[in-house]
């Protein structure tokens, strides 16, 4: 498994060696910094300035602030880069992903591996480059303690080591709880979008409100007992091991003359130094959390690239490897006891076919049949976007599995009912604006929403006017197939007749097959075939000769 020091050691490898070395000069005039004032302390007198160890101070200052700088600049350059890297891999990951993959991993959990995961990571250098440094110090510090007296040193190490030990004997419980925490800000997430998505209905139902209100209390005080659990086993353990070394300062101070007679002549000196490197071991033993954190974050971005990389494989794995492209015309789409399964959100399997279906081109077919009855996840199947688990779908005799699918799914242009609307006119940028001018007039939206430079001036509009706005996107696509999932529901009964007896038959004219789910009954006369649906299943086909 990949750590996070891991990811840090192969994306630094290019200036790896500069940090290092930087930031060991960095430390070592830090701790010259230590011998020189020690030194001049010995020889201060009232009216002289002893110039020597004063340019010797000037110059390990010198070096310790142009290498710390220098350090902490490429190690900063390498965890944002590296960060951007991720994101864009992730970013890329997400849009070449399946549709059931991403259903299955969650709108939350992708935009906290993607956003707070990543800050996490993206802040890192700073922590990285002053840990590093801290520890050369300290190491530095501990040969110029030796150099005074081997005792001290001793006494410095298993210290030291005690220190180590206590930070350490509570790690897997600490990780387990960071662990536990991000699973719960993902839980938080959650109901946040509900707050945000589900406003309006919240705002109708004070009792719906209430309970998700609840949902979002409980989540984040569960979150907040989790992060102070954390934080004060990690802060007992930061306090133990100072303790240790203000025990240690004690027995050097209180202790060691008594049994070692040469040793007062060096006690100051000792001290100070012990005293010189609490401070960088205070910074390496509270860096350890944030190191866990680190550690977990990375973790949460590479399980979510090998979930986006499972869903991505397995519908590579599944597709011929001599796959052919298809043109953008066809004679006839046919499925074969297709099935398809999935869980819906309160874990129930919900099962599609057999379905056995042709739909010839150039024709108008409507899928009809209740809620739940599996229409717009047979128009996913269709499209591409959910993969049949049995059966074949078919273009012109050509079986899908033989087929490139991409290529495929460009025969498509789709709204469905939980369709999303793009500001900028993207997979459409330089289509002139007096041809969108005039969709939007004959969309009746010509007094909401104007089109200028790729980009739609508005999207704040009602749900049967954004319908509208897909239609156009969908019209200047010009694929050959369109899949409406209830286009006409939300809209105006003037504007769903212009719907089904003009603009539909206008596209079957010219050349389109439109596959629409609909429950309008009273314009199932537009159709050349009726098709219902019930659990899942198709119960008749009905030709507009019947």
């Amino acid at each position: 498994m990949t750590t996070f020091l891991d990811l840090v050691n192969r994306e630094s490898e290019g200036v790896r060696r500069k940090i290092v070395v930087t930031t060991a000069v960095s430390g070592f005039a830090n701790a010259a910094i230590l011998a020189i004032i020690n030194e001049a302390a010995k020889t201060a007198t009232h009216n002289t300035l002893n110039l020597r160890y004063f340019l010797m101070f000037i110059v390990a200052m010198a070096l310790y602030v142009i290498c710390l700088r220098v350090s902490s600049a490429e190690m900063n350059r390498v965890m944002i880069d590296l960060v951007h890297r991720m994101r864009l891999r992730v970013s890329d990951k997400i849009q070449n992903s399946e549709l059931s993959a991403l259903e299955a991993i969650g709108k939350s959990e992708v935009m906290n591996a993607i956003s707070q995961e990543a800050t996490i990571v993206a802040d890192s250098g700073g922590v990285i480059t002053s840990a590093l440094q801290a520890t050369i110090v300290v190491i530095f510090a501990a040969f110029y303690i030796a150099f005074l007296s081997l005792p001290a040193f001793v006494l410095t190490a298993v210290c030291t080591v005690v220190g180590i030990f206590l930070v350490q004997q509570n790690r897997a419980l600490s990780r387990h709880w960071i662990q536990s925490t991000k699973t719960k800000e993902i839980e938080f997430l959650t109901y946040v979008t509900h707050a945000i998505d589900g406003f309006k209905e919240t705002k109708l139902n004070e009792r719906r409100r209430d309970d998700l209100r609840r949902d979002l209390h409980r989540s984040s005080a569960e979150i907040t007992a989790l992060r102070m659990k954390t934080e004060a086993l990690l802060s007992d353990n930061s306090i133990l091991a100072q303790s240790a070394f203000y025990v240690l300062i004690a027995v050097v101070v209180f202790v060691l003359p008594r049994l070692i007679d040469t040793y007062t002549q060096v006690i100051a000196e000792i001290a100070t130094a012990i005293l010189f490197i609490i401070g960088p071991l205070r910074l390496i033993v509270g860096q350890v959390p944030y190191f866990a954190k680190c550690n977990e974050a990375t973790a949460a971005i590479l399980r979510l690239e090998r979930a986006l990389d499972k869903g991505h494989d397995a519908a590579r794995n599944g597709a011929a490897k001599t796959a052919i492209a298809l043109p953008r015309t066809f004679r006839s789409l046919t499925l074969d006891d297709v099935r398809f399964a999935y869980r819906t959100d309160d874990s129930e399997l919900f099962a599609l076919g057999p379905v056995s279906l042709t739909v010839a081109a150039g024709e108008i077919l409507f899928i009809i049949g209740g809620n739940g009855s599996g229409k717009s996840t047979l128009l996913k199947v269709l499209a591409g976007l959910y993969p049949p688990a049995a059966g074949t779908i078919a273009v012109d005799g050509t079986p899908l599995a033989a087929v490139d699918i991409q290529s495929y799914r460009e025969l498509f242009s789709a709204i469905f009912s939980d369709f999303h609307l793009f500001e900028k006119m993207y997979g459409l940028l330089g289509v002139g604006e007096p041809l969108v001018a005039d969709l939007l007039r004959e969309m009746q939206l010509e007094r909401k929403v104007r089109f200028v430079g790729d980009h739609f001036t508005t999207l704040d509009l009602s749900t049967g006017q954004r319908k509208r706005l897909a239609l156009i996107v969908s019209m200047l696509d010009q694929k050959p197939i369109y899949l409406f999932d209830e286009l006409a529901a939300d809209q105006d009964p003037d504007f769903r007749k212009f719907l089904y007896e003009v603009l539909l038959p206008r596209l079957k004219a010219e050349g389109g097959t439109v596959i629409a789910a609909t429950h309008d009954d009273r314009y199932f006369h537009v159709a050349d075939t009726v098709v219902k649906m019930e659990y899942g299943k198709v119960v008749y086909v009905q030709p507009k000769s019947v």
